[in-house]
């Protein structure tokens, strides 16, 4: 058994408003859009519970391969500013990741500076901070294609 502990911090710029980046987090149509792992792969919510005390719940996973689970409870929201949850993720129901995540959003000329810091700890060698880097920066992409659709369609 190990631990190892890990934290995938990335900040970029969106051209879009804070209100707009922050629908992103904030709706689920929204994170099913962005948050969609891509074509080889399956995601549904089992809960979309976006607000204090209340939680997430996710299943993906490549079809016919490994489900994962993940689920997020919020700990703070602040519209346009900030969101702060506390995450786990299972494989195969065993736990692979605990740990917390704040999305924090600044308005800037350009259009919103998002700061993403997720701190945890991969048990047992079968997740690392590593592949969460990649996930997220693969998934902050498509937000970002996400946001430029949205903005053309409005």
């Amino acid at each position: 058994m190990s631990i190892e502990h890990g934290t995938v911090d990335i900040t970029r710029t969106f051209a879009a408003p804070a209100a707009a980046v922050f629908a992103a987090w904030s709706q689920q149509a929204a994170q099913e859009a962005w948050g969609d792992p891509g074509p080889d792969w399956q995601m549904r919510f089992e809960r979309f519970g976006f607000a204090v005390g209340e939680s997430d719940l996710c299943r993906f996973g490549p079809k016919g391969g490994p489900v994962y689970l993940n689920e997020n409870r919020y700990l703070q929201i602040r519209p346009q500013e900030r969101i702060a949850y506390a995450s786990l993720l299972r494989e195969d129901g065993t736990l692979t990741f605990a740990g917390t995540v704040v999305v924090a959003l600044e308005a800037v000329p350009d259009g919103t500076r998002m700061r993403f810091v997720e701190q945890g700890t991969y048990f047992d060698g079968r997740d690392k901070a590593e592949d969460h880097q990649a996930g997220w920066q693969a998934m902050l992409e498509a937000m970002d294609r996400y946001l430029r659709q949205q903005a053309r369609a409005a």
